[in-house]
């Protein structure tokens, strides 16, 4: 689908993506744009979810230009986001700190922009912070390819505090004036098409999305196709969750009743004809090939870390799945055995519970309360986030947990046996002359008889020249006492060792 209709037709709305480095002011400019704050709902405090917004916004004559923004996340984990926002989306907007220039993420977000040939405004965000340095910001841009008007390019750059509100009148501006640069039309008498925005599970009314219309206007009956996916025209709401009727191109609407969870980034089509879109439906699903992962993947790794994953919507648990492959090696497989949107279920904790190396992962989900018990019963702890990197950083310390180690036993010390003390059930009391390296206290030591090994003691306590030490090199006499099972007699060798772990 292309994003301009080739039909002529009256003006619509743009659809604009806004992109950046995690932490630049994206949610900032839109929570000032739309006068309501969004950037306190993130869980901590950076968008983790592709969201669209619909504004009005007043020009100077008066007039009301209807605008859609798209607020993509900046955390490395959802470049599957910032991908589907840019196919969807008309007009781009780049934030850049200020502060710190051009980031990784910044120039993942351009990439993505370019690759996609469309039209975008740099904002270059917190130029009233105290760190803000707009000529090296500027500087950074151009280094990275980036070539904005005045420094050899042709891309709108402006100077914007989203907090405090400047300059962003004028950033709303520039891209209406690349708005009708590229003249965005729609056959609004047509049926409506477009893309799946996000789709997720409402807990009390069933499966629903939010779709972009980018041609048409959304009948009053009727039914919609999704991929595979079908939904009756009945429950349609707006972002906010107010019913609307008949939206047109342009806008962000959240539809709800799908018989299965639509993927995000699809195309859905519309039509009043409601046993036609059954009928493409049935269509749509006899072509579907089902993937089937092999096997034989798994058979020559060292570690397979089996996952259930559930997360809020597509999008997210995507971007999990996305953040989980990054520890794969070729001794290293995730084998996720099963995925989905909605609370982790007692099915989960049943699908788990075969194989205890299972590992159950929610993303901004809960646990149902018989997957609770269930868990409880089988002893299995799902590990909850909300946070993306925070989950990162687990499953690393998970996946470094679970490599294999080979055990080398390395001798630091010998000490002869010159004397027995005492033996009180499994203590003995002796004392010996360190013969080579050194002995140390709290430390494992062979038994070794006429070159035979007998058994293994731990030293408890370790003396020398009658005060407690914690080392006895070379050369001198001590005395000490080991804890074993096997009787240990004068002329006995003790080889003092340590156990050293190493990579298999």
């Amino acid at each position: 689908m292309s994003k301009t209709s080739t039909v002529k037709g009256v003006s619509r709305q743009p659809v604009i993506a806004v992109l950046g480095h995690v932490d630049h002011g994206k949610s900032s400019l839109l929570d000032f744009i739309r006068k309501s704050n969004i950037v306190d709902g993130e869980a901590g405090g950076i968008t983790q979810r592709i969201s669209a917004y619909e504004v009005q916004h007043k020009l100077s004559d008066g007039t009301i230009k209807p605008i859609t923004f798209l607020d993509t996340p900046g955390h490395a984990a959802f470049q599957n986001m910032r991908e589907r926002g840019v196919e969807i989306a008309d007009i781009a907007i780049l934030i850049v700190s200020a502060e710190d220039g051009v980031k990784a993420q910044t120039v993942e977000a351009w990439k993505t922009i370019d690759a996609h040939k469309l039209p975008y405004v740099v904002a270059i965000n917190k130029i009233d912070k105290p760190g803000a340095d707009i000529q090296k910001t500027k500087n950074s841009l151009v280094e990275n390819g980036i070539y904005i008007e005045g420094y050899g390019g042709e891309v709108p750059c402006v100077e914007i505090s989203a907090k405090a509100g400047t300059g962003v009148d004028s950033l709303l501006e520039t891209l209406l004036l690349l708005v009708d640069m590229n003249e965005l039309t729609a056959n609004l008498s047509t049926d409506a098409t477009g893309y799946v925005l996000e789709s997720f599970v409402d807990q009390k009314r069933g499966v629903s999305a939010t779709l972009i219309i980018k041609d048409g206007t959304l009948a009053t009956s009727g039914a919609i196709v999704a991929g595979t996916s079908f939904s009756p025209i009945r429950i349609v709401e707006d972002f906010i969750g107010r019913p609307i009727k008949s939206p047109h191109a342009g806008q962000p609407i959240k539809v709800t009743g799908f018989d299965d969870i639509p993927a995000s980034g699809s195309i859905f089509v519309s039509s009043s004809d409601k046993k036609m879109m059954e009928q493409l439906q049935s269509e749509t699903k006899l072509n579907t090939v089902k993937t089937v992962l092999d096997p034989r993947l798994y058979r020559n790794a060292k570690v397979v870390i089996p996952v259930v994953i559930k997360a809020d919507s597509l999008g997210t648990l995507d971007a999990v799945k996305s953040e989980l492959k990054k520890s794969e090696t070729d001794d290293i497989k995730i084998k996720i055995i099963a995925e989905g949107v909605g609370t982790i279920s007692e099915g989960d904790i049943m699908l788990a519970s075969s194989d205890e190396k299972t590992i159950i992962i929610g993303f901004a989900v809960k646990m149902e309360g018989k997957a609770r018990d269930q868990a409880d019963r089988f002893n299995i702890k799902p590990e909850l986030f909300d946070i993306i990197y925070k989950l990162s950083e687990w499953f690393t310390s998970i996946v470094e947990s679970r490599l294999p180690y080979e055990e080398n036993e390395v001798v630091l010390g010998t000490i002869k046996i010159l004397r027995t003390f005492s033996s009180q059930k499994d203590k003995h009391v002796i004392g010996g002359r360190v013969e080579t390296g050194k002995i140390i206290n709290n430390s494992v030591v062979k038994i070794i008889r006429r070159g035979l090994e007998l058994g293994r003691g731990r030293i408890v306590e370790l003396q020398a020249q009658k005060l407690k030490t914690d080392v006895v090199n070379e050369g001198n006499e001590c005395g000490l006492m080991v804890e074993s099972k096997f009787e240990i007699i004068q002329n006995d060798i003790l080889e003092n060792i340590q156990v050293e772990k190493t990579r298999a």
